[in-house]
């Protein structure tokens, strides 16, 4: 038999437990001490929670930042012993308010890190004194005087603040119902979270262990466990130690399905009652309670025994979101699992059978997967038969769908789309899809973050919400760019998603094992060492909590797949990387958008036609070395080329802070270019594109003439660049660091900000029906003009 290898991740993972587990032993002894008053074991615990607090706060304070290793285990480790210890959240609560009074004052940049651990907490809390929750819910509602990002999720959490005061219970009743998709009358949302690995980068062994770790946690968990977690986490965070916690679960575990669902749909009612209460907090509060305690009574008035007054506190663990995990081999994988997900919802709920998107939409576009749908226009006059030039009915003019509608569809070309209503199926709702304080009417050079996406939106308008987290370095970033203009492209021909799906993205780093670069250019040096996951470096540069919490598993999860145990043999220990990536996708809600490019190909060979495609991260064109060749002449031999490099011809834009066009051209001869979307430092953090072209210089000295390459750099949004040497007839270019997506024979790039196809579509529709020729016109001038991609982190730009 072969000896076990065990993970050095697990190994540290284990290690910080069994540090931190020595208030674990006295667990009994503390509880009772903590009721009764008891001095000795309570400041134990509450010195030992202070002492966590300051490694975090101490790692927050680290440039560069600690080791790999430990970056994510001090958060993770402490509420670890909140989940071991429900009195362990109490005094982190205390600890945590403490700290953030004193951040407020001399060290801003703890606030939110501090603010992220402290609702993270309260979630999972088993109860959690309401004099605390004031606490906390004053410290934010002092935060609104500050600037964004803090006075923004100050107020998010101070809303979540004030329903948790009024309905204990709340945050961890509303999480677990939507992540698990459980039915009820008041609050119909349903989450997942699909989680794409990178199949070019991640091994099979990597992807194996990544599966077996995410669903080593029963992800088809027992519906009724999930509703007895609700009854009781509920019941105890209103009640505290006047609940039986311990016999409660008893009774629970005795009654029949259909009771403990009927006890749940209670529980859920009369949350959601208190929360929406119109009343203040402590007459909502107190009437919450007395229902609770009325139901307590109920579901405890066949125990049968006399109850003790008070109790020991018990903690109900709060279960991992369900996690869908998929190895990205296919383009339009991202749409087929986004569609199917809300065909299934809308197959389980009376609510979207009567949708104004029926369902034969959805069973329409599952049939017609296969087919790329890129063109914007919506609509033909002429079906193609004959008679039938533009004498189809308006939009107002459409009969009721019935018997006519079988004799209307053998008039329609195929290709394009049955017309039901001009308004409601094939235009864009405005207001369910475009955040102006996210993505503005123009584009500028502020970088946008943080649009309200709270976790706990009381007032959620979808239905759904798609969490997509995607597992690898940049490569994948520029295929998730890819994936959300086919998506955006498809929603403006038919609106599938748009009403009934809300989209977040995530990104999660895997450092390359292999450490080569993955680039076309052989003499443009790169600009930093982390050349394969450029855009975590930049989302840990401007957030924090970012860097210590995500940053961490770029180098943990390639570890993870070296020792891990075979298939079919779970691990004993805890799941850190599903545990974090859950953290991530629960509190990581303030996007950082960023800028999708469009770049046009010209090839060499003219009957091929020009290509479109799109990149997020870089660009990178390598112009291939000229052989010396000789014209021969009448009168003399001259060379027709001198010298490396090839000659370019450069016509840009210059970027302005005003946004007044300064357009420039130029010659050049040059080996190689880069263009990058991404800010090398924190200080060029701006909305463009940092071009870098080296140029050939041609000097004189002692020794003849030699050759010099210099760089240029150009701060541009517009740029062309065509091959203007006879003899060197194209270079290749390479989009994303990603091998499989080079082009090569290109004889001209032009790169332009992509547009939104919403835009575009509407733009083009007000021009057809003879609009002025203005750049906005309609409702172009309330749409977004550029494409952003919001990936989320903890705090957005700190």
């Amino acid at each position: 038999m072969e000896p076990k290898v065990r993970s050095p991740m697990k190994d540290i993972a284990a290690m910080w437990v069994k540090k931190d587990a020595a208030d674990t032993r006295l667990l009994p002894e503390y509880c009772t001490s903590a009721r009764t008053g008891g001095p000795s074991l309570a400041t134990n615990a509450e010195a030992d929670i202070q002492r966590s607090l300051k490694a975090i706060v101490r790692e927050l304070d680290q440039r560069p930042p600690g080791s790999p290793s430990s970056r994510g285990m001090f958060r993770w480790t402490l509420h670890k012993k909140s989940e071991r210890d429900p009195y362990n959240s109490i005094f982190l609560v205390k600890s945590l308010i403490s700290e953030l009074e004193l951040a407020k004052k001399d060290n801003k940049h703890y606030i939110l890190p501090l603010l992220n651990i402290l609702m993270y907490t309260i979630i999972q809390a088993a109860y959690i004194p309401d004099d605390l929750h004031e606490k906390a819910y004053k410290f934010c509602k002092g935060l609104l005087s500050f600037t964004k990002p803090y006075c923004t999720i100050a107020h998010e959490y101070a809303v979540m603040l004030k329903a948790e005061r009024k309905a204990p219970g709340i945050l961890y009743q509303r999480l677990i119902i939507s992540e698990h998709g459980m039915k009820n009358d008041t609050s119909p949302h349903w989450e997942r979270v699909f989680v794409f690995a990178d199949p070019d980068l991640l091994s099979e062994e990597v992807c194996n262990a990544l599966y077996n770790e995410i669903h080593s946690m029963n992800p088809n968990e027992i519906f009724n466990v999930n509703m007895g977690h609700v009854i009781k986490h509920t019941i105890q965070a209103a009640l505290g130690e006047t609940c039986n916690i311990n016999r409660l679960d008893e009774v629970l575990q005795t009654k029949p399905f259909n009771v403990i669902e009927r006890y749940f749909q209670e529980v859920v009612t009369i949350t959601e009652q208190s929360c929406f209460s119109s009343e203040e907090v402590t007459g909502a509060q107190k009437k919450h309670i007395s229902k609770l305690q009325q139901l307590y009574q109920t579901i405890m008035s066949s125990a049968h025994q006399v109850l003790p007054t008070k109790d020991k506190l018990q903690n109900i663990l709060l279960p991992n979101p369900d996690i869908s995990f998929f190895i990205w081999k296919e383009d339009d994988l991202l749409w087929k699992e986004l569609v199917q997900f809300v065909k299934s919802r809308c197959g389980s709920s009376q609510d979207f059978m009567h949708s104004d998107s029926d369902n034969s939409e959805l069973s329409e576009t599952i049939d017609s997967l296969n087919i790329e749908q890129t063109r914007l226009s919506v609509l033909s006059n002429d079906s193609g038969i004959v008679k039938d030039c533009g004498d189809l009915p308006l939009s107002n003019d459409v009969p009721a769908a019935g018997a006519n509608e079988k004799e209307q569809t053998k008039f329609v070309r195929k290709a394009c789309i049955k017309k039901k209503s001009y308004d409601s199926n094939n235009t864009l709702n405005i207001s369910d899809i475009y955040d102006n304080s996210t993505t503005g009417g123009n584009m500028k050079l502020q970088r946008k973050f943080g649009c309200n996406t709270m976790l706990f939106n009381f007032k959620q308008q979808k239905p759904n919400t798609a969490r997509v987290v995607v597992l690898g370095n940049d490569c994948i970033l520029g295929r998730l760019a890819k994936a959300f203009l086919s998506i955006r492209k498809r929603e403006t021909r038919r609106c599938i998603l748009t009403s009934k799906l809300n989209l977040q993205f995530y990104y999660i780093p895997v450092k390359n094992e292999e450490q080569t670069p993955v680039s076309t250019s052989k003499v443009i040096p790169l600009l930093h060492n982390d050349f394969s996951c450029e855009m975590s470096r930049y989302l840990g540069s401007i957030d924090p909590w970012y860097n210590s919490n995500i940053n961490s598993l770029r180098d943990m999860i390639p570890e993870l797949a070296r020792t891990s145990p075979p298939s079919g043999q779970q691990s004993s220990a805890d799941p850190f990387i599903v545990d974090v990536t859950s953290y991530y996708v629960r509190m990581g809600y303030q996007p950082v958008c960023f800028q999708i490019y469009s770049v046009m190909f010209t090839f060499t060979d003219e009957t091929i036609e020009c290509v479109d495609d799109v990149f997020l991260i870089q660009l990178d064109a390598e112009l291939p070395e000229l052989k010396y060749t000789k014209e021969v002449t009448l009168t003399r031999k001259r060379a027709a080329s001198e010298g490396i490099g090839v000659q370019i011809a450069v016509a840009y834009k210059k970027i302005a802070l005003s946004n007044r066009e300064n357009t420039r051209q130029f010659k050049s001869r040059c080996t190689g270019l880069v263009m990058k979307a991404i800010p090398s430092t924190e200080a060029e953090d701006l909305v463009c594109l940092n071009v870098n072209i080296s140029e050939v210089t041609n000097k004189l000295n002692l020794s003849g003439k030699i050759s010099l390459i210099e760089n240029i750099k150009i701060k541009t949004s517009h740029i062309k660049v065509e091959v203007q040497d006879t003899f060197a007839k194209s270079m290749v270019v390479c989009l994303d660091k990603d091998s499989r997506r080079i082009y090569r024979d290109v004889v001209s790039v032009e790169v332009s900000p992509c547009l939104e196809p919403g835009y575009s579509f509407h733009k083009m529709r007000s021009l057809r029906f003879g609009h002025s020729q203005a750049e906005n016109v309609g409702l172009t001038k309330y749409m977004p003009k550029s494409l952003l991609l919001p990936i989320n982190t903890f705090v957005g730009i700190l």
